[in-house]
């Protein structure tokens, strides 16, 4: 017997929204890399359940924007790319942005979802966020995702190739 596939035991273990893929998972399930992890790495909004052999998780339990914005697996993915941007991304910065401005152009990112969740995401998630919604022609919405601290966007932008 066949063990179930990573989306059946996903949607067991860590129901709901704001759940979606972390790390490698992320960025393949973006085209932004083409490596596909042993195993599949999940980002739960809560206490993460146990792994599995095909899947584990990874807890970001202070992130609860998540779940109250309704966040899908694909804008929870694109969060968890902006954090880890220089560790997951096989394509040059500069089209992981394109390609990422234009998953917000076609909504298949619901920019506003994603802005009302940024305020629990970490400083360098959202500098991130606010430059790409920019890219996208999204000004109105960039203004919206809370600041971090200068030296925190300084060191978030500079890997994007965008000016801080």
């Amino acid at each position: 017997m066949a063990p179930p596939s990573t989306e059946r035991l996903v949607e067991a273990l860590a129901p709901g929204p704001g759940v979606g893929p972390a790390g490698l998972s992320a960025a393949n399930l973006l085209h932004l890399s083409t490596q596909i992890p042993r195993r599949a790495l999940v980002a739960v909004p809560e206490r993460a359940p146990s792994d599995t052999g095909s899947v584990a998780f990874v807890s970001r339990a202070a992130r609860n924007g998540r779940t109250t914005a309704g966040l899908s697996a694909v804008e929870v993915a694109a969060l968890e790319v902006l954090e880890a941007w220089q560790n997951v991304l096989e394509v040059t910065p500069t089209e992981a942005v394109a390609r990422l401005a234009d998953l917000l152009r076609s909504e298949s990112l619901r920019a506003d979802r994603m802005v009302r969740a940024s305020a629990t995401e970490p400083g360098r998630t959202r500098a991130r966020l606010a430059a790409l919604l920019t890219a996208a022609g999204m000004d109105d919405l960039a203004d919206r995702v809370p600041t971090p601290d200068p030296r925190t966007r300084r060191q978030a932008l500079a890997p994007l190739g965008v000016e801080a």
